[in-house]
């Protein structure tokens, strides 16, 4: 216990210079992102990633952890950290070589290759914050684990956000391209078009195939989730079918954390398969949360892509006819 409080302060140094980094990746890009959903996504994370270095930066002045002990672990934890930071660090590059090379809006190619690269580099401070947050829960520092804890969450929920941002932009990236082709092809009698359909192909099934939540928490983290935690009360007293019936009632999160449980102990198909059917985008972040009443709220002034999301998400999980006849009577 002793050993895991010293490692503390090093850690928690390692989730600030991940949280700062994020906060400079995403004002980065926001210099070349225009109006829409996505660049308020990119404001509101910015404004919360700063608010995490300041929070942390709180919590290591309140620790002043002994120095000789400090100094030794901090030094190590710095080889493991050099080991392990190019994610971060390549991320950071592309933005500033763009801003630098380009003037005005980025292309759907480039605006693609930034949230792959935001998601990128997410997933990695999310992964740095889990360790971090396990070494304060061992040296049984509630206060650290708890603002570790919320850290960790928002990056998950940030995760969930950018998966959506992904496959919208690759939409955005295929359709551009045809467009273009119409152009060429026009001019030049079609010798682009085989072309640019395999790559467009590619790029669909390559949105089809877009991680959840739950690809990146991966089997080893499955195996750590007790039964308890399970979103489904006596999960391994209930048949494949009983299972199969619950699943379209859970939201995203539960669906990830079921999918892992399930992938490290029985790992049936026909659950699996589900679960990949059924994970996905939200129409909009929070919208698992939200009750049927302030979903229909919200269609009122949706437009038709928006619209289309609900209709599309609702039928395939809990499919509650009030919300169903909202967003039709607003598509309509």
């Amino acid at each position: 216990m002793a050993v895991a409080t010293d490692m503390l302060v090093p850690a928690l140094r390692e989730v600030r210079e991940a949280q700062a980094a994020l906060a400079d990746r995403f004002k980065a890009d926001l210099a070349v992102t225009p109006p829409g959903e996505y660049r308020e996504l990119l404001e509101r994370r910015v404004g919360d990633a700063r608010g995490h270095v300041y929070a942390l930066d709180e919590r290591l002045t309140a620790l002043k952890p002994r120095r000789l002990v400090q100094d030794v672990l901090g030094n190590a934890w710095d080889i493991t950290r050099h080991a392990v930071r190019l994610p971060l660090d390549a991320a950071m590059v592309a933005p500033g070589a763009l801003l630098r090379s380009q003037q005005g809006r980025a292309t759907e190619q480039r605006l693609l290759r930034n949230v792959e690269e935001e998601y990128a580099a997410t997933a990695f401070a999310v992964a740095i914050c889990r360790a971090a947050e396990r070494i304060a829960q061992e040296a049984e520092d509630v206060s650290t684990a708890d603002l570790l804890g919320a850290v960790r969450r928002d990056g998950e929920e940030m995760l969930e956000e950018l998966a959506g941002c992904l496959e919208e932009q690759a939409e955005a990236v295929v359709m551009a391209a045809e467009a273009e082709v119409t152009v060429t092809d026009a001019l030049s009698g079609g010798g682009a078009t085989q072309a640019v359909r395999d790559w467009s192909a590619w790029l669909r099934e390559t949105a089809e195939r877009m991680p959840g939540v739950d690809r990146l928490q991966g089997a080893p983290e499955g195996a750590l989730i007790t039964e308890d935690e399970l979103p489904i009360p006596e999960y391994r007293r209930l048949g494949t079918k009983m299972i199969l019936d619950r699943l379209p009632q859970l939201a995203q999160t539960d669906l990830a954390m079921v999918g892992a449980y399930e992938r490290s102990h029985a790992a049936r198909p026909a659950v699996l398969n589900r679960i990949a059917d059924l994970l996905g985008p939200e129409p909009w972040p929070g919208y698992d949360s939200m009750n049927a009443g302030d979903i229909r709220k919200r269609l009122a002034d949706a437009g038709e892509g928006l619209t289309r999301r609900v209709l599309d998400y609702e039928r395939r999980h809990q499919a509650r006819s009030t919300i169903l006849a909202a967003a039709e009577r607003v598509h309509a």
